[in-house]
């Protein structure tokens, strides 16, 4: 009897490595065939005159939460100061920021600069 049980054991522990084998063997033989393949376009024109101007209209539409330029960083206000002119940027008219620039108008949404407490 403990001859045969002893015979059972090895011969179920073999089977149970030879599995084993053949799974990791198998697995690795056909990992690139099983790998999800991402397919990219060098195309510039894949995306549809459509959906070109989609895109276009939902972020001329939306407002940025925070325009940053080497003057500082302007952030989004819902009721605006009153500037001088001269301390005014609006983008939609091609002005440039300067140093002096305390607000900014781009696609008709108003940006002001915080100041920095000390």
């Amino acid at each position: 009897m403990n001859k045969r049980l002893r015979t059972v054991v090895i011969i179920s522990s073999l089977i149970v490595v030879v599995g084993g084998a053949v799974a990791v063997i198998k697995s690795q033989t056909f990992a690139n065939s099983s790998k999800p393949q991402t397919q990219t376009t060098n195309d510039p024109d894949w995306l549809t005159p459509e959906k070109k101007k989609e895109i276009n209209e939902k972020v001329l539409s939306s407002q940025a939460e925070i325009i940053h330029t080497k003057y500082g960083d302007f952030f989004p206000v819902e009721v605006p100061n009153e500037y001088p002119s001269d301390q005014v940027a609006n983008r939609d008219n091609q002005e440039e920021i300067t140093a002096q620039t305390k607000q900014v108008i781009k696609n008709n949404f108003v940006y002001e600069k915080k100041e920095k407490k000390n």
